[in-house]
């Protein structure tokens, strides 16, 4: 006769699953919201850095001289002064690089440009090494847009008297929007790693010329 086989051994009581304290979940929710939100605001960012934006308007800096005003001859500057308006619309308007561009005009007689068109010379063309000499320096050379933006603040400043109001507020957000955006054009040309940087370190710079003492002294409600 076969024996009955052992009887089986009990089964083992189920486990208690043990929560995490309540302090713990609202962290790990608040860190993932948080890294969510943080991947979201670097997707945004990279994507408006990657974007140069609208240019800006073109130049037209005497358009509130009196019509007269601007055919009469300047002594100071040996043309009629609508001649000086049209050459400083025109720099600023033109690309900022290459032989027909700017830079081309700036550096004459020396390359990119063609040392046998020299430039106008009753316009400003000194330069102090872009007054901020930190703008060359680093990973972002901003050197040639902030020449351009010596370029502007000068000329408009050199033409200004009563007769000719050029050195206004209008003016200087025209050339001050142009230094931007030249930054950024410069930012654009960079590697997408160092894209957000650029185009952070350009915001700086553009926010530094708009409360710059130099530029607003003068300026209608600026000060002397």
């Amino acid at each position: 006769m076969t024996a009955p086989p052992p009887p089986a051994a009990p089964a083992p009581p189920p486990r208690r699953t043990q929560r995490r304290p309540w302090y713990r979940r609202v962290l790990r929710a608040v860190g993932l919201g948080l890294l969510s939100g943080l991947t979201i605001a670097f997707a945004v960012v990279f994507w408006v850095s990657s974007h140069v934006g609208p240019a800006p308007e073109r130049a037209e800096v005497c358009r509130e001289v009196p019509i007269p005003v601007l055919g009469e001859e300047r002594a100071d500057l040996g043309v009629a002064l609508r001649t000086v308006c049209h050459g400083i619309d025109v720099h600023l308007d033109l690309p900022l690089g290459g032989l027909a561009g700017f830079e081309g005009a700036f550096v004459k007689p020396l390359p990119p440009s063609d040392p046998s068109e020299p430039r106008p010379p009753y316009l400003v063309w000194e330069s102090d090494g872009c007054s901020a000499p930190v703008l060359g320096s680093g990973p972002f050379d901003f050197t040639l847009a902030c020449e351009r933006h010596d370029f502007g603040w000068r000329n408009l400043k050199h033409v200004h008297n009563g007769d000719s109001p050029v050195w206004h507020v209008g003016n200087k957000d025209r050339v001050d929007a142009g230094f931007l955006y030249d930054m950024r054009v410069r930012c654009a040309a960079v590697s997408a790693v160092w894209r957000i940087g650029c185009d952070t370190t350009a915001r700086v710079y553009y926010t530094a010329v708009r409360l710059n003492p130099s530029g607003v002294a003068g300026l209608p409600g600026g000060g002397s």
